[in-house]
């Protein structure tokens, strides 16, 4: 695979490059490396300070389970929600002897729900489980967490490297270091893939930025007409447009919407001008084939022969298709434009462009017409849920406002510190006339895609990551054409200058506060009070372990929270109801339906129909409230009625067919304050029975006049039943 540069000649500089500038730029990327290694080693040894701590007075794994529950006692990092479900899914694909994950049954109880994500993170789970078993003699299964905890900090070493490794190729070893030093010391990309925090948000943006580098490394369409080598870098980009769009469609689509509108103006704006290279219309066929039957092949990869459904929200066939019409109908009207003539002048020209148009909207048309049955993504409900309630989904702007931060600059100025830097030396390079007709072309190529998915992370911020390594691609062609640069030896040692200063910069506020952020945080991790982040996943651990071993004949199922549900079947394989994924929308709403009813009887038959045997409520995630006020505002309502469910949860006054448990927080944990309530769902518990638990329950919270009071209620029921007299007997030695 050739370069960029071997579709036209390379000019020539009047002077080298100075040393001092590649040194600079290569201590700061061994430092900035070793920041992020300090930032890495400090996470893993907070998360295994968090996860040695126990409430439990058995140890892990000594008591008896009941079949299907799995203890898992690694505390994955409080942001990584997603990473605890990689891990349920890989755990089961290994347990299942398969190589996919199709479904969970720990979802959406009694039903479970269908899995969508992408195998790619999974078969890497497996695999680095595996060799962290090899030789151990337990099952791979067992070191799947240990496997989420190091996945990132190795995904960032092969795909930022190999992103590195690319930008060599087609630009030069100098640009190539540049390129990774803006990766490096961006947080925002550099968060997908934090220790701890394995999810699939750093693989999309290693293929997206990679498709868009084959691009312009393959001369954004203009090349010589004998050149194969622009060829090969559009299959590429193709096949990691394809990859891209395998792990997240919704990441993917936008971009490769963007770089075709772009290859459109780029080719509209240059296809007379032959110089340095002629446009090649072809170029964008190739393009939409390559990622055409990419996409087809990681289709079938997932779902042939048992699970080809129609599911919009992640890659489908429809999509490649369009892929594929919206390339050819690219390719027609650049030739068009190149010719001077009408494109569509050849026989069989119409039909073939009204199938293209055809196949172009078909994904569009589906979603309008019948979105509520192959995209769930637009449900009122979800659409309500996610706007308000998971930060990803939220703008900037609101997240700085909700941290006071709203009229601090300087926040924006280091948020944005090399989009400000990259556009002012893009914007430079063009009005001064020092960027060359190859740095014209592969910026306007990008413009598209880059303005699109900025604009989507201003809106909410899980498109940052793709729209920071969009703008890290600007960085690379200026400095690449600042190096093809014939300017004054003036002009030329000032840019140099600021190219080997900048990184440092961006080093002391990015890498270097994270890492010192890091270390601070791994030193106080367990101060009392513990913070939220810390006590309260450790809480909802303990919770989850003690119902299994309450519990040995069944799973329990159990109603609570969307982030609780997560860390209960994370931590022990509990069914439940409500996690926060487009593919649990039944599952929430039905979890919704159970705290927005109003009357004991609808309450009751929802708990029965899902099979619920548990109620678990922290005080620091209950979201009871908010799930009746979604589904409201889903059904065109004002306002939520009165929660039966919640009303009996805050003032203690339980039916017979709930049985509370009393749940102290452990007072090592400093956070006491919280609560966390526990109840059982027991259809056939009989009135004796109501009032003899109720009564233990008050008795076990320091409660001892409701205790009292519910124990004579039990007497009346059983007269001179022993357990009851017993507790009188110590409620009266108890008394003053």
């Amino acid at each position: 695979m050739g370069t960029m540069l071997d579709s036209a000649p390379r000019p020539v500089s009047r002077e080298p490059i100075p040393r001092w500038v590649g040194v600079s730029l290569l201590l700061c990327l061994a430092a900035t490396v070793a920041a992020v290694g300090v930032a890495a080693y400090a996470k893993w040894t907070t998360i295994g300070k968090i996860s040695a701590v126990s409430f439990l007075e058995a140890a892990p794994h000594a008591v008896r389970l009941p079949s299907g529950a799995r203890e898992e006692h690694l505390v994955l990092p409080n942001a990584s929600v997603d990473a605890r479900w990689w891990v349920v899914h890989t755990k089961k694909m290994l347990r299942d002897g398969s190589w996919r994950v199709r479904g969970t049954a720990l979802d959406n109880a009694p039903d479970g729900r269908e899995v969508h994500w992408s195998s790619f993170l999974m078969w890497l789970l497996a695999l680095l489980a595996w060799l962290r078993s090899w030789g151990t003699g337990d099952p791979a299964e067992w070191f799947v967490a240990d496997a989420a905890v190091a996945a990132g900090p190795l995904l960032m070493v092969f795909l930022l490297g190999g992103l590195g490794v690319l930008a060599q190729r087609a630009f030069g070893w100098l640009p190539a270091t540049f390129y990774l030093l803006t990766l490096l010391t961006t947080q925002g990309v550099v968060r997908t893939f934090e220790l701890g925090e394995a999810d699939h948000h750093g693989i999309v943006l290693a293929f997206a930025s990679a498709c868009a580098l084959c691009l312009v490394a393959g001369g954004a369409g203009f090349a010589r007409r004998k050149d194969e080598s622009a060829s090969h870098w559009f299959m590429a980009s193709g096949a990691a447009g394809a990859a891209a769009l395998w792990v997240s469609a919704s990441t993917a689509l936008p971009i490769l919407a963007g770089l075709g509108a772009g290859g459109f103006l780029t080719g509209w704006v240059f296809a007379r001008n032959k110089e340095p290279s002629p446009i090649r219309p072809d170029l964008w066929f190739v393009w939409g084939v390559a990622g055409c039957l990419g996409s087809l092949g990681f289709y079938l990869l997932e779902y042939f022969p048992r699970h080809m459904s129609w599911r919009l929200e992640v890659n489908h066939p429809l999509y490649a298709f369009a892929w594929l019409g919206g390339s050819w109908l690219l390719c027609r009207l650049l030739e068009g434009r190149r010719e001077g003539k009408f494109p569509l002048g050849k026989p069989g020209d119409w039909i073939k462009a009204a199938l293209c148009v055809l196949a172009v909207a078909a994904p569009v048309a589906a979603i309008a017409m019948v979105g509520d049955r192959v995209f769930w993504v637009s449900d009122s409900f979800l659409l309500a849920l996610h706007k308000e309630y998971i930060s990803e989904f939220q703008s900037i702007a609101g997240i700085l406002r909700s941290k006071g931060q709203e009229q601090s600059a300087l926040v924006w100025i280091i948020l944005y510190f090399w989009i400000w830097v990259i556009f002012a030396g893009a914007l430079a390079l063009s009005i001064s006339g020092k960027g060359d007709a190859l740095f014209r072309r592969a910026l306007l190529l990008l413009i598209p895609a880059t303005l699109i998915m900025q604009v989507l992370a201003f809106w909410q911020v899980r498109w940052s990551s793709a729209a920071f390594a969009l703008w890290a691609l600007w960085g690379l062609l200026a400095v690449a054409a600042l190096l093809r640069s014939d300017s004054a030896r003036e002009w030329r040692t000032a840019a140099l200058s600021v190219v080997a200063v900048i990184p440092w910069i961006a080093l002391l506020l990015g890498p270097v506060p994270a890492a010192a952020f890091a270390t601070k945080a791994e030193r106080t991790c367990l101060e009392a009070p513990l913070g939220e982040d810390v006590g309260g996943n450790l809480l909802v651990r303990d919770v989850t372990h003690r119902l299994l071993q309450a519990s040995p004949g069944q799973v329990p199922t159990v109603l609570t929270g969307p982030n609780t549900s997560t860390e209960m079947a994370y931590h022990g394989g509990v069914r439940v109801l409500g996690t926060l994924y487009w593919e649990n929308m039944p599952g929430l709403k039905k979890a919704a339906e159970m705290f927005a009813a109003t009357t004991e009887e609808e309450t009751k038959r929802l708990l029965e129909e899902a099979g619920v045997t548990h109620i678990v409520v922290p005080s620091w995630s209950n979201f009871g409230e908010a799930y009746a006020k979604l589904l409201a505002k889903a059904q065109g309502q004002d306002s939520a009625g009165p929660s039966y469910l919640d009303n009996v949860l805050k003032t203690e006054e339980f039916p017979v067919w709930l049985r509370p448990f009393a749940y102290p927080i452990p007072t090592s944990t400093g956070i006491d304050a919280q609560s966390v309530r526990v109840v059982a769902f027991i259809p056939a518990q009989n009135n004796f029975e109501g009032h003899f638990y109720r009564g233990i329950y008050h008795y076990e919270s320091g409660q001892p006049d409701k205790a009292r009071a519910q124990f004579e209620q039990a007497l009346i029921v059983r007269p001179g039943e022993p357990r009851v007299q017993t507790y009188l007997g110590q409620l009266g030695a108890d008394a003053p």
